[in-house]
């Protein structure tokens, strides 16, 4: 028998599971711990053996009642992996000299927001039972989704406050700016090679503001400030912004990555 889910509809409705999730939960009622357990390793969302996140999710918090811990951390990994990897903006990825992927702050933040907000209703509902994640159980993917625009939202609320009023990008780089700037290249090829340098200026890419973090990570990839060439992308054209926006917001960061990497060469 599966449990109905309790929350209700403003209008007084019961939230009730999709059809093909009914389905799935009933065709899975027979299987061993052990066997669902292989069933959610499945990566493939076109394997027919595929374990839905709902089902998944369903059977963790059915677990409670199976006084199961080995059960449920088992499924528990593969659902943590799944609802990292919903969370995970794509547009925040970038690859690191090494070629290694890594995330952006901004990317970070709204990741563990995510999670921390999943969490929380999932150890609450391991504790009795939390009506807020009967509509994971719905339509896991939207509910993510919403988490995920929250979390984009209030990221962009601090980065916003975080980020100098003076910094405006159609007024000009102070004199100042230009030369505490000068020939500084954080990119330089005798210093990039080397993995402290390298590690440090990466730190200091993730703490500048989005929109001058975009324009340094597209100078790092080499990409032209502008082209004439219709076939060859600018970092103009990528970000659609005119020249001076573009050098602006790149000098600003510029100063702050030598200023940081000033100050930890000194603290070394």
């Amino acid at each position: 028998m599966i449990e109905a889910l309790r929350k209700h509809h403003n209008d007084g409705r019961l939230y009730e599971r999709r059809a093909d999730t009914t389905v799935a939960l009933l065709q899975l009622e027979n299987l061993s711990q052990e066997q669902l357990v292989e069933r959610a390793k499945i990566r493939a969302k076109t394997d027919p053996l595929y374990l839905s996140s709902e089902c998944l999710l369903h059977h963790i918090r059915q677990s409670r009642r199976n006084n199961s811990d080995r059960f449920f951390e088992s499924l528990f990994r593969v659902l943590l992996a799944r609802v990292e990897s919903a969370a995970t903006l794509r547009s925040e990825i970038y690859r690191l000299p090494n070629g290694k992927v890594a995330i952006t702050a901004f990317g970070t933040k709204v990741r563990e927001y995510v999670v921390d907000r999943f969490m929380v209703r999932l150890m609450a509902d391991r504790d009795g039972y939390d009506e807020r994640l009967d509509y994971f159980e719905v339509n896991f993917a939207h509910a993510i989704a919403a988490l995920r625009s929250t979390a984009k939202s209030k990221a962009v609320v601090e980065e916003r406050r975080s980020q100098p009023l003076s910094a405006n990008d159609d007024e000009e780089v102070s004199a100042e700016v230009e030369k505490a700037t000068g020939t500084f290249d954080p990119f330089d090829v005798s210093r990039i090679d080397d993995e402290n340098y390298r590690s440090r200026l990466l730190a200091a890419i993730k703490n500048l503001p989005e929109k001058e973090r975009h324009v340094v990570a597209l100078i790092f990839k080499e990409y032209p400030i502008e082209s004439n060439d219709p076939d060859k992308p600018s970092i103009c054209r990528l970000l659609g912004c005119v020249e001076k926006t573009v050098r602006n917001r790149r000098d600003r960061a510029f100063e702050k990555l030598k200023a940081a990497l000033s100050e930890e060469e000194i603290d070394a």
